[in-house]
């Protein structure tokens, strides 16, 4: 009977260890887990990119109001504007972008503006394109949203618990903003609603709980089967035939594998998603410590318990 008191998945884990160490008297499968530890991430501060601001004067910005700047221009420069997220910063610098090469490109608009407004607007634009990469990585790097879900929880992924198809749809369309800032398709790249995405990914808290889940299952097994190696052939083979193929079926293989492979899915997916987010960015190591090394652990781990059981039912073999 599993405790209702005790979270997931240490409930599914304990109970499947508990029937093994009845089946199995002489191995010593009880102790605490130890803490797997997690190599810290990098400090906000260190990975900060600067971003040099681009300054233009109070008559050149009402002149600028041929092109619809103005009322953007002035937002930014607001006592709100000037104390923005970085979602907020770079959904500002994409539309600042859209509305610049509009301007720029359109005869009809340029036309209305002298000759040395156009040559500033051009250098600030080009300005802002070279800087606009910087912009995105400082989101990933400081939004405190994504460097939460790096960090983890201490909560386990529940079985009713909810949220994949969302936090992978939230994952796509950053992915797919990034992809946009690379191909400088700033029309397009100002429509994504990055506060959406990334209020998606904190109402799930996905992320941040499979690390947990991953973490605590590839320590359990690691410390389960050091354990279960040190039997000896004839103190597994003493185990009642009809318990251990019980337990085999019905525990193992109907609930911590079925469990564990859901796990693996989940993590598949969000790994792909994520990695690719953070490719070239200096917080990719902490992406491949956080979440695809204990996957990979723990399908290790998996395949070696695996043996074992293999190894236990050979005592059913003649001789």
């Amino acid at each position: 009977m599993q405790n209702a008191c005790t979270p997931y998945p240490e409930s599914l884990l304990s109970d499947y260890q508990a029937r093994l160490q009845r089946l199995l008297p002489q191995a010593q499968l009880t102790g605490q887990l130890t803490k797997v530890t997690v190599p810290a991430m990098p400090d906000v501060h260190t990975l900060t990119l600067s971003v040099p601001a681009a300054t233009i004067d109070l008559t050149d910005m009402l002149a600028l109001d041929v092109c619809d700047l103005e009322t953007l221009i002035a937002e930014r420069n607001s006592s709100l504007g000037k104390v923005q997220t970085d979602a907020g910063l770079l959904q500002y610098e994409l539309r600042l972008l859209d509305k610049l090469g509009l301007c720029l490109t359109t005869p009809a608009l340029s036309n209305q503006l002298d000759a040395e407004l156009i040559a500033k607007l051009q250098q600030i634009y080009q300005q802002k394109q070279q800087q606009l990469p910087a912009v995105f990585a400082n989101l990933l790097s400081r939004d405190q949203t994504l460097r939460q879900q790096l960090a983890g929880s201490q909560r386990g992924i529940t079985p009713d618990q909810g949220g994949s198809a969302e936090t992978v749809q939230a994952l796509q369309q950053l992915n797919k903003l990034r992809q946009l800032v690379l191909q400088r398709d700033y029309q397009a790249a100002s429509k994504v609603d990055i506060n959406q995405a990334l209020g998606t990914l904190h109402q799930t808290q996905l992320l941040a709980d499979l690390q947990h889940s991953l973490r605590l299952s590839q320590q359990f097994f690691l410390q389960l089967n050091t354990a279960l190696a040190r039997l000896s052939n004839t103190e597994r083979c003493q185990a009642d035939r009809n318990i251990r193929d019980n337990l085999l079926t019905q525990i193992f293989i109907g609930r911590v594998q079925a469990e564990l492979a859901r796990l693996d899915g989940m993590a598949t997916e969000l790994n792909a998603a994520l990695l690719q987010l953070y490719q070239q960015h200096p917080l990719q190591l902490s992406v491949q410590q956080r979440l695809q090394a204990p996957q990979l652990a723990l399908q290790q781990q998996l395949r070696q318990h695996v043996a074992f059981w293999q190894r236990w039912r050979q005592c059913d073999l003649p001789g």
